[in-house]
């Protein structure tokens, strides 16, 4: 049984339904098994079953013969102004 989503956490796979032909391989390519596909249904999307535990590798992106899938990066990760040394704990 898939959890339900969270609301409030951030999505980073976005998934085009137009686009989308439902091959899997999104499924299949996912280090953290944050996709889920049920196999050889060609009816059912693939689903971001664990949002909040995503990489952002990109390796959905990459692999997606159609570009059905964008990663989208939350803006606290776009705009971060924290320094090495606090990001690290330690000095450079």
């Amino acid at each position: 049984m898939l959890p339900v989503s969270d609301p409030s956490v951030h999505n980073p796979i976005q998934i085009d339904p137009e686009l989308c032909i439902r091959c899997n391989l999104c499924d299949w390519i996912c280090p953290g098994d944050i996709i889920y596909k049920e196999e050889n249904n060609k009816q059912t999307m693939p689903v971001v079953a664990y949002p909040d535990e995503c990489w952002y590798c990109g390796l959905c992106e990459s692999t997606c013969p159609t570009d059905a899938i964008t990663v989208v990066f939350p803006e606290r990760m776009l705009r971060n102004q924290t320094d090495v040394v606090t990001l690290l704990g330690k000095v450079v």
